[in-house]
């Protein structure tokens, strides 16, 4: 399951229909399928809780628990509370005074290609991703510092998505629980310098560390040192974007006609430049393919939840402390409410209307991805300017399988040759069990 949850649970969903547990006479692990459960489990935050990193079991006195003790793992009022703080950082309107540093950093990794190069995307990407989250959440844009922090988020996302991390959550020498102890620390004293530097300063900069250390709930509330590391370290991580980035290029190369139609669509509103905010909400084609490039491949195939007390879900009984496992992967792929799921079709959302329990690549819930708004702005305005300079296009032959890192990603990356923006020519022949995912030519 944890190698390829994608294709456990579209199995899981096909044998035992839409709820079934491994053992079903002691339900500790149990599979829910489909927007009914996950109506009742969205709807019943104090009784179905979050707790995304219980499994690793991290010592509660150490760097690693702080960086994760963020809005991920809190529940009830204490999420409720950082809920309300971080909130109006990241409203819809207010992500768009990142829109021109994002601009800026897209320029600035773009600039350096040419077109006929073959680059490693994913590793540009991730390069670019990582950029755009300095720049806008710590308002770093030294290289030594850039390249110092980076380094070290990478190493710890590496080793906390180590299967042996999960297996062997033990302090030990050369043990990857260790590296993630050991690179937490680092990260946390980084963190906590630039947080006490904000202080110093009256917390007047435009970053998203600057508002959360201003950040003032009604009654004068704010957060602490401890949970402005945990918070600023949850607004850090993008990986996600990465991951749906390379998802959407892989498709719209697969699919040259609606690639066309997309640059057809960013030449005539944009004429070349990187969009503003009113032209970004004037592709609706562009907006169209981000919506189902994450309905076919989500960047967080399988979530869970734990029960906090004896309950039902359905007509079944749950004990406490069940693990609920479900999946925007598999509900994506139900036929009644998305018909043909396998076709990446983007002009299905000229209709489709679906709620919030049947589309849900952000999750949904009070534990919604924070983040959404920024995430779709930043992949927007990467796709708008990357688009209308270069047309990405996959090798005859080439194998892409899914894999489970911190997102669902590519196994191997995607080398992808740059184009001239608006080339005409065929899909590539795919291998590998990205055609379980998705009907490709």
């Amino acid at each position: 399951m944890l190698r390829d949850p994608a294709e456990y649970l579209m199995g899981q969903q096909s044998r035992y229909g839409p709820i079934s547990a491994w053992n079903p006479r002691r339900p500790r692990h149990v599979f829910a399928f489909g927007p009914e459960y996950l109506r009742q489990i969205f709807a019943e935050p104090e009784i179905f809780v979050a707790d995304s990193f219980r499994e690793v079991r991290i010592p509660t006195d150490t760097s690693f628990y702080r960086l994760t003790n963020g809005l991920l793992r809190r529940n009830g009022e204490p999420h409720r509370s950082h809920r309300r703080l971080m909130q109006p950082t990241f409203t819809a309107r207010r992500v768009q005074v990142y829109r021109e540093t994002v601009t800026e950093a897209v320029e600035s990794v773009l600039g350096r290609h040419r077109a006929g190069e073959t680059v490693p995307l994913h590793d540009e990407l991730a390069h670019l991703i990582m950029l755009i989250a300095m720049r806008t959440v710590f308002d770093l844009d030294a290289p030594d510092d850039v390249g110092r922090l980076q380094g070290l988020i990478a190493r710890l996302l590496k080793s906390a998505a180590s299967p042996m991390t999960l297996l062997l959550p033990y302090d030990l020498p050369r043990s990857s629980f260790r590296n993630a102890l050991r690179t937490s620390d680092e990260i946390e004293a980084i963190l906590l310098a630039m947080i006490r530097q904000r202080k110093a300063d009256g917390a007047s900069g435009r970053d998203v560390l600057s508002r959360l250390v201003a950040a003032e709930d009604e009654d004068g509330t704010r957060l602490t040192e401890e949970e402005l590391v945990g918070e600023a370290y949850t607004a850090f991580c993008h990986d996600s974007s990465t991951a749906s980035l390379l998802w959407t290029l892989l498709l719209l190369d697969q699919h040259p006609a609606v690639y066309m139609d997309v640059v057809d669509e960013l030449k005539a509103v944009l004429g070349g430049d990187a969009p503003d905010a009113d032209q970004l909400g004037r592709l609706p084609l562009l907006d169209a393919v981000l919506k189902e490039s994450l309905r076919l491949l989500p960047p967080a195939p399988m979530l869970m939840r734990y029960t906090a007390s004896p309950t039902r879900l359905g007509d079944y009984r749950l004990p406490t402390g069940a693990m609920v496992f479900f999946s925007p992967y598999v509900t994506h792929r139900m036929p009644d409410v998305f018909p043909d799921p396998l076709r990446f079709d983007p002009s299905r959302w000229e209709k489709a209307n679906p709620s919030a329990y049947e589309y849900l690549p952000f999750g949904a819930g009070s534990h919604n991805c924070v983040g959404r708004h920024f995430a779709m702005l930043e992949m927007k305005s990467i796709l708008a300017v990357l688009l209308q300079r270069f047309r990405p296009s996959l090798a005859d032959g080439t194998t892409v399988n899914r894999a489970m890192r911190v997102s669902l990603v590519p196994s191997h990356g995607l080398p992808m040759r740059l184009l001239p923006s608006g080339s005409s020519a065929p899909a590539a022949s795919l291998q590998g069990n990205i055609r379980d995912s998705v009907r490709l030519p």
